[in-house]
């Protein structure tokens, strides 16, 4: 095989990143040992027929989300590469990192950190502490100590991957953003915004090179840039963004383009972070400020001839959601029943219409912190040292106007915690759902279910604290 072959295969090999069961002790006993899945004497053709089918059928369990299988076959990978090329090569490195990808899909993180690791010290051994081979191995570890906790041992291992990335391709290349974005991710989940923030403006500054800033060219950058200003509530700036996006495509696209549908879509929805669920429309601040925009992107859909169903369906049903989420559902109630008609003309979209507008959709989740004493969420799956565990549920119902009403404790254990209770209980209110609808009519829903599980202390002014920190809430 000739070394393009053997790079293009090992390019391939490598096509995603995510885990090991059994830990890397075991690939060394498999280069002596006596091999289940391989006929007794493999010769190099054989190999590599046998590698690609079993690669071929890795990815396809990867791809489908089947860990479990995909794991088999990349220990089968790893055992025939390494029986072959020995474990000093860059084919078991990147068999390495494969098992580790498919043991990371089952959340065996540490495993898949050993397996990361091993590939990372092949390379390091057989090319250079430098080699571009250990990109993907690096951000695997970098996710692998990210999902397990460790954001600190993920920054490092996302640090190096860059660092590489700039001696091999420079320092403005574009494959790095993938690793930036997912260093950003650390970097918040350490609490460090600055950095996080500093990095985002490294990412819009490297999309945005050497284009010009009213070209069309500059739309993935600022939809990257408003996103990311979204989700950290920079709401003035997002606005600012996707009016710079809405302008160069109506510039090159003309007003009238159902490319702006998206960014005006959310334009409007940048305004619901204004909006307190509860609080009557007529009280709100800046209620009404996005509905001209989703009432530009109705008229698009209308009237653009080469609009489809899709387009003018999708449009009212976001004004709806958005009368909705600002108290005024009969409004809301007159564009479903515009998205329902549509939907009711082809009986190919009668599974659309029951999954859009037959099901109550929610709108507006809560989120019940899982530890009391205090408001944090636990970020991990494990019992917290000291805490007992708790289950709530409740049964609601959900009003035409999409409001839960009814809400009513119907399990608890223990009993007991009333205040906490109750807290609960508050919170299920604020909950908004795109209400049912029947034969185009909103209807009530009832016997809804809520339920919760938490961790507590036992201690006996547990209680008394927790009456304490609701009158505090409140």
């Amino acid at each position: 095989m000739s070394a393009q072959s053997d790079a293009q295969e090992d390019e391939e090999l490598e096509f995603i990143v995510l885990d090991n069961r059994d830990g890397i002790e075991d690939l060394a006993d498999a280069e002596e040992s006596a091999d289940e899945y391989l006929i007794a004497d493999v010769t190099p053709e054989t190999y590599d027929q046998q590698l690609q089918r079993l690669f071929f059928d890795y990815r396809e369990a990867v791809l489908a989300s089947m860990f479990t299988e995909a794991d088999t076959l990349a220990k089968q990978i790893v055992e025939l590469s390494i029986r072959v090329n020995g474990l000093d090569s860059r084919k078991s490195a990147t068999a390495l990192t494969n098992l580790a990808v498919a043991q990371h899909g089952m959340s065996e993180y540490q495993s898949a950190i050993l397996n990361y690791s091993a590939a990372i010290g092949i390379i390091e051994r057989i090319e250079s502490r430098l080699d571009s081979g250990l990109i993907n191995p690096l951000r695997g570890l970098g996710a692998a100590h990210f999902a397990s906790g460790r954001p600190d041992l993920a920054k490092n291992a996302y640090d190096r991957a860059v660092h590489i990335s700039h001696v091999n391709d420079g320092p403005h290349n574009l494959d790095q953003i993938e690793t930036l974005l997912s260093l950003t991710e650390t970097y918040l989940a350490a609490g460090e915004t600055d950095e996080a923030v500093d990095i985002q403006k490294r990412i819009f500054y490297l999309q945005a090179r050497n284009i010009e800033s009213n070209s069309i060219d500059m739309i993935p950058a600022l939809e990257t840039r408003a996103s990311w200003q979204h989700r950290m509530s920079l709401y003035e700036q997002e606005r600012y963004t996707l009016r710079r996006i809405i302008s160069v495509v109506e510039d090159d696209k003309g007003k009238k383009s159902l490319e702006l549908i998206g960014p005006l879509t959310d334009l409007a929805n940048s305004y619901l972070s204004n909006v307190y669920i509860g609080m009557p429309a007529k009280v709100q601040p800046s209620v009404s400020n996005g509905e001209p925009y989703l009432k530009r992107a109705i008229r698009i859909a209308d009237r653009n001839p080469d609009a489809t169903w899709q387009n003018q369906v999708d449009t009212k049903i976001e004004l709806g959601d958005y009368y909705i989420l600002t108290d005024r559902a009969s409004r809301a109630h007159s564009l479903y029943r515009d998205a329902w008609d549509i939907l009711s003309e082809d009986e190919s979209l009668l599974e659309i219409r029951a999954s859009r507008l037959e099901a109550g959709i929610i709108l507006r989740d809560i989120f019940v912190p899982n530890k009391f004493d205090d408001s944090a969420t636990i970020p991990t799956k494990e019992d917290p040292a000291g805490y007992l565990e708790g289950a709530i549920s409740f049964s609601y119902s959900v009003s035409t106007r999409g409001r839960a009403t009814n809400v009513r404790l119907i399990e608890a254990d223990p009993t007991g915690l009333d205040s906490l209770y109750k807290r609960i209980g508050r919170e299920l209110r604020f909950i908004v759902y795109r209400p049912r609808l029947v034969d185009g009519k909103a209807v009530r829903s009832d016997n809804l279910t809520f339920s919760h599980n938490f961790f507590y202390r036992p201690e006996k002014d547990q209680e008394t604290k927790m009456v304490t920190e609701n009158a505090a809430s409140d």
